[in-house]
């Protein structure tokens, strides 16, 4: 979930504010006749967000990430994949709406009904179903996959209840992006450097459908620890190495899971954020097969004795 974060809401002059107060140091203008304290920083998504949001008639809706971040998916932060371009906050105004365009801002003239409308910090906003509909549809697919799995992250919607709203939606302009999206999400993704790795590694690489976030284990039952994406046909694992492996530690230890890895037959691909969008860096592992592992998934302990009965054995000498 997104931390609580405290925003200022834009007023206009006559609203306790005098021109002469605007018009001085002390205020900034978020827009025609807003104005907001100068301290306050709108590098912060959620005043940014606030601040576009006064712009919007009676009638509309902020939607697309910014709706979901302020549902609580806060990994939906209003960031480009570079992780510095801000995204702009979209405004869903209905058919008959009107605002006026600025470079912060996409405008939405989708019709939308109220009941697909609710209020968070004190501004209207789309319902997690519609603002993840939206937000998907203004990426290519890849992307589209990620916003999918950052607002299932995030709590926000189930894969269940978004797929029934796509159902019933199936008209929408660009809907293919999110049928193309739909089968693939599966919910349980770490961060979105490692979906984007997994888009790339089912569907550019060779690999099948990977396992996701899965704990590696003897035959024996001892826990040899927990690997973002693995391959069973292959016996291929593949680490998705963010910012907080370059701790030295972090990186020991990366070190002994992988010689670990290897001795039960898993070999280990390692990907950074910069070699995310090459198709060729998860490459597959050839001449190698799963021995003598188990894998779980991470869900809580109800899920262990499954765990338990699933294990691949080693193949017989001479097979």
């Amino acid at each position: 979930m997104a931390p609580y974060t405290r925003v200022v809401h834009p007023v206009r002059v006559g609203d306790d504010l005098t021109p002469d107060v605007a018009r001085g140091p002390r205020y900034r203008r978020t827009g025609s006749g807003l104005f907001v304290p100068v301290a306050v920083d709108n590098a912060v998504a959620q005043q940014r967000i606030v601040e576009e949001a006064a712009r919007l008639p009676p009638f509309g809706a902020v939607t697309g990430w910014a709706s979901c971040l302020l549902h609580g998916a806060a990994r939906l932060d209003g960031l480009a994949p570079d992780g510095r371009t801000r995204l702009p906050v979209a405004l869903a105004v209905g058919p008959r709406g009107g605002v006026r365009k600025t470079s912060g801002i996409v405008v939405s003239f989708e019709r939308l009904p109220e009941w697909e409308v609710c209020q968070r910090c004190a501004i209207r906003v789309a319902r997690p179903e519609r603002a993840v509909f939206d937000e998907m549809r203004r990426h290519d697919r890849s992307e589209a996959l990620v916003v999918l799995e950052s607002a299932l992250a995030g709590r926000i919607t189930s894969l269940q209840r978004f797929a029934a709203y796509a159902e019933a939606h199936r008209s929408a302009r660009r809907f293919d992006v999110v049928a193309w999206a739909l089968p693939r999400a599966r919910g349980g993704a770490r961060s979105p450097l490692e979906v984007r790795v997994r888009t790339i590694a089912e569907e550019h690489a060779g690999y099948g459908r990977l396992l996701v976030n899965r704990v590696v284990e003897t035959l024996e039952g001892v826990r040899i620890g927990e690997v973002d994406l693995i391959d069973e046909e292959s016996g291929t694992t593949i680490e998705v190495d963010g910012a907080d492996h370059r701790n030295a530690d972090r990186r020991a230890w990366d070190i002994t899971k992988e010689e670990a890895l290897r001795r039960v037959g898993l070999e280990t691909a390692r990907v950074t954020g910069s070699q995310s969008l090459n198709p060729a860096t998860p490459g597959r592992a050839t001449g190698r097969r799963t021995r003598s592992i188990a894998l779980r998934a991470t869900c809580g302990p109800s899920l262990a004795a499954q765990a338990r009965g699933r294990r691949q054995r080693a193949p017989a000498p001479g097979a």
